[in-house]
């Protein structure tokens, strides 16, 4: 139904006066305006954790020593991610460990990535994919994540409208009212948060990053993704371990869809790709059975 969150990309801040930076969208912009400046793309700004201020999901921080300059990234969400750092043309001989480099970013935490040489000049870019690539889904029964006792199914596992890639083959949209409660369908601590979104169309460039959404992430590593929220309808915040059948939020009719509804999908990044993976759910009339996409 949307794209939530696949791949964020961030331009390089500068160390000096010897880097620059680019959005992968609008081009090249100069750094000199500022020592540390990223200005991420709409889908890599989320809430704060504890001040609820928006903040970029990852932060590139360029720290000099006598002998080289460090690369560091900071992660702003409260749950595990994996970067990629790359030249944007060609390679950079003086990088330790070599470009391409990838890193995992505990939540909250900040991670040694390379070392430049101390006079590099180069153009960096860094992708950023939310989760851990280390996930072991168990096999575990979720909840149905409404308070209501009707169930409709409006979409499911490879649905053509829009369950047909990666990260949301294995999605369900159920039919919900505005306004319904949402429940954890499994216990986690909430990695991100997006409430403040009010608008629904079908137009992709205006809605498809535009939807509101709790992501929670799982003791194994996979995360819980619960989207198309009513505006202010999250009552969670990020950081905040929830238990199972807790109340989340109230549904909603937000982001690219044709009407109101929960988007519901379980996802693990496989390496720098967010996938969505099967899952079992227990149902208001019991074991909910969904068909393997062909």
């Amino acid at each position: 139904m949307l794209l939530l969150l696949v791949i964020c990309c961030m331009g390089a801040a500068q160390a000096g006066d010897l880097f620059r930076w680019k959005e992968r969208k609008s081009g090249q912009r100069d750094a000199d305006r500022a020592p540390e400046h990223v200005v991420p793309q709409p889908p890599s700004e989320r809430r704060g954790p504890m001040t609820g201020e928006r903040v970029p999901v990852a932060r590139m921080r360029f720290e000099r020593r006598a002998d080289a300059i460090e690369v560091w990234v900071d992660n702003n969400l409260a749950g595990p991610i994996e970067v990629l750092l790359r030249p944007q043309q060609g390679t950079i001989a003086s990088a330790n460990p070599p470009l391409p480099a990838r890193a995992v970013v505990a939540a909250l935490q900040r991670t040694l990535v390379t070392r430049l040489g101390p006079k590099t000049t180069a153009e960096l870019w860094l992708d950023v994919t939310p989760g851990s690539p280390n996930a072991q889904p168990k096999d575990v029964e979720y909840g149905y994540p409404l308070r209501t006792t009707e169930l409709q199914v409006e979409q499911g596992w490879g649905g053509v409208y829009s369950h047909s890639d990666d990260q949301n083959r294995h999605a369900v949209d159920f039919a919900a009212e505005i306004g319904t409660p949402v429940l954890a369908a499994r216990a986690g601590t909430v990695m991100e948060v997006e409430s403040d979104f009010a608008r629904a169309g079908l137009d992709t460039e205006q809605y498809a990053r535009s939807a509101n959404f709790v992501r929670i992430v799982h003791d194994d590593g996979t995360m819980a993704l619960y989207a198309h929220l009513q505006q202010d309808g999250v009552f969670v915040r990020a950081g905040q371990h929830v238990r199972k059948a807790e109340v989340i939020g109230l549904s909603g009719n937000t982001g690219f869809t044709t009407g109101p509804h929960l988007h519901f999908a379980v996802q693990a990044n496989r390496g720098m790709k967010l996938e969505s993976i099967p899952f079992r759910m227990f149902g208001p009339q019991g074991i909910l059975r969904f068909t393997e996409p062909r």
